[in-house]
């Protein structure tokens, strides 16, 4: 019979600064998937020590390219544990001779949305869009746990689902699909020269960081969002006071060029 363990578990350093989930659409279909694929691997512990090193800020870093996600995440140790995700991008000659003869796929895709019509299509051309076996993705960390995945690479996962939700680019990205950064309209658009000129008390200062969207993740505690619109809002206040200063201003009357 083994002794109970007497020692005390080792906490993870604090991370100031770490990257956070920003929420986005929980509800988007490739994450929840994705997330089911990682709860079918059976990690038992490691999977929620995971998900709490992804809320609590603990990933320092992470990069998405085509194939391979990379990412440090602070443990116990002085040194962040170095973590890579690998997966085989997609051929893609043949996803755009997919995307040709689907051009509503192709519209979706470049408007930031991902349909499930889209991955439907992909598997039935042998390319699933997601893992599907355990096999599906080759899991790396320097970390001494002999399990794979360790509860490291399941906070990027958990941490990457969560970012996807928000933008799923960053999945397209992982899966080698890569479309222009700028529209085909780059034209700068400005507001109308009245708008420029007055800002009105009544309008809601949040509504253009609303427009903005959420973020796959950052480094504040508090959520992107409420950052942002509280930003906002005292850049208004501070231009309405400008703005006010500057109209009580009156040169004499007898000033002439």
């Amino acid at each position: 019979m083994s002794r109970p363990k007497t020692y005390a578990p080792r906490l993870a350093k604090t991370v100031h600064g770490g990257l956070r989930p920003q929420g986005g659409r929980r509800d988007a279909w490739w994450r929840r998937n994705l997330l089911a694929w990682l709860e079918s691997l059976h990690m038992g512990a490691r999977l929620g020590r995971g998900r709490n090193y992804a809320q609590q800020g603990q990933i320092k870093s992470i990069t998405v390219s085509p194939g391979l996600i990379q990412a440090e995440v602070q443990g116990a140790e002085a040194a962040p544990y170095h973590v890579r995700i690998e997966m085989p991008p997609l051929p893609q000659d043949t996803v755009w001779a997919l995307l040709r003869a689907k051009p509503l796929l192709a519209a979706q895709l470049a408007a930031h949305a991902l349909p499930i019509a889209f991955a439907e299509a992909l598997r039935q051309n042998g390319m699933p869009l997601l893992p599907e076996t355990r096999h599906d993705l080759a899991l790396h960390c320097d970390c001494k746990d002999w399990a794979r995945p360790c509860k490291h690479l399941a906070a990027v996962l958990c941490l990457f689902a969560d970012a996807t939700a928000a933008d799923p680019a960053l999945l397209l990205r992982f899966r080698g699909i890569l479309f222009p950064d700028t529209p085909a309209d780059s034209t700068p658009r400005t507001l109308p020269e009245a708008e420029l000129l007055r800002l009105h008390p009544s309008a809601d200062a949040a509504a253009i960081p609303r427009r903005l969207g959420p973020l796959p993740y950052w480094r504040g505690e508090e959520p992107f969002s409420k950052t942002l619109e509280s930003a906002y809002r005292r850049a208004q206040d501070k231009a309405l006071a400008a703005q006010t200063n500057a109209a009580d201003l009156r040169f004499p009357d007898d000033y002439a060029e």
